[in-house]
């Protein structure tokens, strides 16, 4: 759905007269809002990550009316840009965002499922790998932070706020010296 919005906008890439700061706050208002939909509740993993850097990165070559068989590296395209990789970041900031406001929430229902706990017994045999367990991987690599460490960060919002600040600022210069 994403790279069809980035589609429908061919007008605004192709006009001249728009600067091309403007029509990346365009693309960021207008396509990356439809691609992170839901972004909150995804699990990303390596090859997640890789599709969303490609993903970018094709926004980026719609853009600037960029084929393929021009053979530009990525970093080209972003030094003319005068961009950094910033979408997985985007995305990691929601969900480390939306992760704090759920467990602060009053919604005892909502906090008992991203925290994992649930009445009654388990099964028998080894546990199924279950969503909140990929889930949580995320948020604790990304914070570099154990369980109870993050549940104690979380209910102070200006400290939880200012550690997702430091952990995506962290993520954009990791990706950046990967890239």
């Amino acid at each position: 759905m994403a790279k069809k919005r980035m589609q429908d906008l061919v007008n605004i890439w192709k006009n001249k007269t728009i600067t091309l700061q403007l029509k990346i706050k365009i693309m960021k208002t207008l396509v990356w809002t439809v691609m992170t939909y839901g972004a909150e509740g995804w699990t990303i993993k390596k090859k997640q990550e890789k599709k969303i850097h490609s993903a970018e990165m094709w926004f980026y070559r719609r853009l600037l009316r960029i084929s393929w068989r021009e053979r530009r590296t990525e970093q080209s395209i972003l030094e003319e840009l005068n961009e950094e990789r910033k979408f997985l970041n985007y995305i990691k900031k929601r969900k480390l965002t939306f992760f704090g406001h759920t467990c602060r929430s009053k919604c005892t229902l909502m906090k008992n499922i991203l925290q994992g706990r649930m009445e009654g017994k388990r099964q028998r045999g080894r546990p199924h790998i279950n969503y909140f367990d990929n889930y949580f991987d995320n948020i604790k690599s990304w914070t570099q932070m154990t369980t109870r460490e993050i549940y104690d960060v979380i209910l102070e919002r200006d400290v939880w706020r200012q550690m997702v600040h430091e952990a995506v600022r962290a993520a954009n210069v990791l990706g950046s010296d990967a890239g």
